[in-house]
């Protein structure tokens, strides 16, 4: 007998993804991010969702799943949200595998000393509680030379409004709570698209 799953759909300031929240249903304590219909294969569901032509990017996290879609000659998310839901909701009721067993979740960098310990740490508590709730996460990738490098996945990936939250954000956090951080940057921006407030 199938489980009966409720989804509810999620607008996140990404234009360019929505977040598919499931109500009372895990997917486990890791995240994955599957960029590439190659990198689907570790993932049935998200294997699927990459079949419907016009999915470039599913991040699967805790209880719910943000899927990133490509803009040009692809469906507006009025048209492409009911297919996604059905289809999303169709695997979990049947109790298909959301990934496989041998699949690699997502990481930080390992620190290297108590000064990145401390930057790891003020990401996952104080930043990403926020950046979980809009559909993505922000991880520690290095620090070097005063500078906070960090990956973004999920609907941060790609958001215009990423580097105004590492620039207003996480950079004005990280610089009050630790002055020895003198920036916070991320190879997954393209800084020229900043978006103003």
């Amino acid at each position: 007998m199938a489980n009966f799953v409720n989804l509810q759909t999620i607008t996140v300031p990404n234009p360019d993804a929505l977040k598919f929240e499931i109500d009372d249903f895990s997917l486990g304590e890791n995240s994955f991010e599957f960029d590439s219909i190659e990198s689907a294969a570790q993932s049935p569901l998200a294997l699927k969702l990459f079949r419907l032509g016009y999915v470039n990017r599913v991040f699967i996290s805790q209880n719910f799943i943000t899927v990133n879609k490509i803009t040009d000659n692809s469906p507006g998310w009025q048209e492409a949200q009911g297919d996604i839901r059905i289809l999303i909701k169709r695997h979990l009721e049947l109790g298909e595998a959301v990934v496989a067993e041998n699949s690699k979740f997502l990481q930080a960098a390992i620190p290297a000393n108590e000064k990145e310990q401390m930057l790891k740490d003020l990401l996952e508590d104080i930043i990403n509680p926020a950046t979980l709730t809009d559909g993505g996460v922000i991880l520690f990738d290095s620090f070097e030379d005063g500078v906070l490098k960090v990956k973004l996945h999920g609907a941060c990936s790609g958001c215009p409004f990423a580097p105004r939250t590492i620039k207003s954000g996480i950079e004005v956090i990280a610089q009050r709570e630790f002055p020895w951080v003198k920036e916070v940057t991320s190879d997954d921006v393209v800084w020229e698209e900043t978006q103003e407030a």
